[in-house]
């Protein structure tokens, strides 16, 4: 009898070769595991650092689709026929409503090239090109170029009728004194000022 079909014949020599089996199989598993493991591990982070990468990457195209104007003017005319100009320090269409202008340190002129302008200044505005429709806020300043000066936080003009309203509190000194109030309109091309809430007033007799 061959040492083969000895070794086949006895019980411990085949659970000694399958024992033997197994371990190579054990070695080669805890070589083989640790590499498949580093080279996911490789993968998943080499994946986050090109998704960062790139979302930098896509961060200044997003701000270059965005329109922004340096000291803009946009000229108009009222339904009396009053040319109007609206300037700003700067200008930035809104990406969701293109007819809507957001200024900053916006300046309105009513009755351009009129003797006395009509004149509103504030920190920030909105302008809708569809309507010609103007939302003036913070530090609001209007001088009607008669001498009268008006201050509020906020305004809204409608350039094509050239009536301007204010929710908030507003006061205004003159040649004929100081008026204060909670809420104001202009109309007539400033000819006519209505105040309304807490008005109080000072005037000053000639």
């Amino acid at each position: 009898m061959s040492l083969a079909e000895v070794f086949d014949s006895d019980p411990f020599c085949r659970d000694l070769g399958r024992w033997r089996r197994r371990s190579r199989l054990i070695r080669v598993l805890r070589l083989v595991l640790p590499a498949a493991m580093a080279v996911i591990l490789a993968g998943l982070i080499g994946q986050v650092t090109w998704r960062t990468v790139t979302a930098k990457d896509r961060a200044p195209q997003e701000a270059k689709s965005q329109i922004r104007l340096i000291t803009p003017r946009f000229y108009g005319q009222s339904s009396d026929g009053r040319s109007f100009m609206i300037g700003a320090r700067a200008a930035i269409r809104d990406d969701n409503d293109p007819k809507l202008i957001h200024l900053e340190e916006p300046t309105l002129t009513l009755g351009l090239g009129a003797a006395a302008p009509t004149r509103i200044t504030a920190k920030r505005g909105r302008y809708r090109e569809d309507d010609l429709s103007l939302r003036l806020e913070g530090d609001v300043r209007l001088d009607d170029g008669g001498g009268y000066r008006f201050a509020s936080d906020k305004a809204q003009v409608d350039t094509w009728t050239g009536n301007i309203t204010g929710p908030t509190t507003l006061q205004g000194d003159g040649p004929n004194g100081q008026v204060q109030s909670d809420t104001y309109s202009i109309y007539d091309k400033g000819d006519r000022v209505v105040f309304k809430g807490r008005v109080r007033a000072r005037m000053d007799r000639d």
